[in-house]
């Protein structure tokens, strides 16, 4: 399985290294490391990310204290939706942030409970 993780470009690289390195020991799924270079709208921005939810399973995102007003996440939600890709939502421990609207409920950062919700999927 062929996992896509969006997260807020400007705020939360520190979650996106964090969440990547723990899969490596955590997971048995194939995370793969589709992150851009570059900050939401351009329109290659756009190809390059559509192309990316376009390959993968499944979209993961990880929640961090703005990600719910990021304009990138939000488009890689919406680009998730229109090709038919299940999408969740990931918050770290003993963090109350917001999820995104519109995405299955938030589940915990404990990798036995996001292998159970990938293995379902």
């Amino acid at each position: 399985m062929d996992i896509f993780v969006s997260f807020e470009f400007d705020k939360d690289r520190d979650l996106r290294d964090s969440f990547y390195e723990q899969a490596k020991l955590q997971t048995q799924h194939r995370i793969r490391n589709c992150s851009l270079r570059e900050a939401y709208p351009t329109e290659e921005w756009k190809r390059e990310a559509r192309e990316a939810i376009r390959g993968c399973d499944v979209v993961i995102v990880l929640i961090g204290e703005d990600t719910h007003n990021a304009p990138g996440v939000r488009t890689e939600v919406d680009m998730a939706r229109s090709f038919g890709k299940p999408t969740l939502q990931v918050r770290p421990k003993k963090r109350p942030y917001a999820g995104v609207a519109g995405v299955e409920d938030p589940i915990p950062w404990r990798w036995k409970q996001i292998n159970r919700r990938l293995d379902e999927i």
